[in-house]
């Protein structure tokens, strides 16, 4: 650690793609410090995705992981979703060389520059390439007994409940008709992925047409011995139709451990945290501040988000 005085950084290059090596150190990083909004998919998919760019700082001596910059570029954005160094090397000047060399290959694309900052962070960054506040995410951590007790004090909503697993090829085209319908974004890349992975599962209200018109994610966070979920996203009408969503997910985390744990993040300017917030009966705790370059039009209808679909490759959906 530095306490005032520069540490050492040692011989190291700054690359603009990842191995196998940087990105698994990378993970496991991501998870030591215990930042919620990346679930273990979103953190499996980043290395994969067509719009992931990264600028990461090797040593020289093995090749291992010293810091990054990672972020994705879609829809006239650059989103940066991980800019960290190594523990052992906090405030010793490596990540203002690994920043400049990000923005040296973001700003010629002339895309808008989005960053999702830890509070403390939020300042600095907002005096200087992203100045402008577009939301804030609040966690909430529920057991699986306590989220129980929850969506039981709500009528059970009406609908046909068809989970991901089950679903048929037609539900599962229609599921990527309604997302692009809330979100205002096409995201098949990602969400195609999240749908067939094997750490997440999904459920959706269809009506008696068999349209979707409603649907909730979970996937896992952190290591596996932690037992936590993430329950992302959740597109609803109603706080019953939340909780009809929600219990059908619980026992997807029962069968890893009675006593798992399910994280709910509030976006602020949605329906969630104009109704769910009020009454879950959770502890806030505000985790991350989305910042932008400039103002951007936000195409999700947030009357229907009552938990958004936040990554660290995807903005907020």
């Amino acid at each position: 650690i530095c306490f005032g005085v520069r540490m050492s950084i040692p011989p190291y290059t700054l690359v603009d793609e990842g191995s196998e090596l940087l990105w698994t150190q990378f993970q496991n990083q991501v998870r030591e410090m215990n930042w919620t909004s990346d679930d273990n998919i979103g953190l499996g998919l980043v290395p994969v995705l067509p719009t992931t760019r990264c600028v990461f700082a090797k040593k020289n001596e093995d090749g291992s992981f010293l810091g990054c910059v990672v972020w994705n570029e879609y829809d006239e954005m650059a989103f940066i979703g991980f800019y960290f160094v190594h523990p052992s090397l906090k405030k010793c000047g490596l990540g203002s060389k690994i920043w400049a060399r990000a923005m040296e290959r973001i700003h010629p694309t002339k895309r808008v520059i989005g960053l999702r900052a830890v509070p403390e962070m939020a300042p600095r960054y907002a005096s200087k390439d992203t100045p402008v506040e577009i939301s804030r995410l609040r966690k909430n951590v529920l057991t699986c007994s306590e989220m129980r007790e929850f969506c039981g004090r709500y009528p059970t909503s009406s609908g046909t409940l068809v989970l991901v697993s089950q679903m048929t090829k037609e539900h599962k085209e229609d599921l990527l008709r309604f997302d692009a319908e809330i979100t205002g974004r096409q995201r098949s890349d990602f969400l195609v992925r999240f749908l067939s992975s094997p750490i997440s599962e999904g459920v959706a209200l269809v009506n008696g047409e068999g349209k979707i018109y409603a649907f909730a994610g979970i996937t896992t966070f952190g290591f596996a011995e932690d037992h936590f979920f993430k329950l992302a996203p959740v597109y609803a009408s109603t706080l019953s139709e939340f909780a009809t969503l929600t219990s059908a997910l619980i026992p997807y985390c029962e069968k890893v451990s009675a006593n798992s744990r399910i994280i709910v993040h509030i976006l602020t300017g949605t329906v969630g945290e104009r109704e769910l917030e009020p009454v879950i009966g959770n502890p806030q705790h505000i985790e991350c501040v989305t910042l932008f370059s400039s103002k951007i039009e936000n195409k999700l209808n947030a009357n229907v988000c009552y938990a958004p679909h936040n990554s660290g490759c995807h903005f907020d959906g």
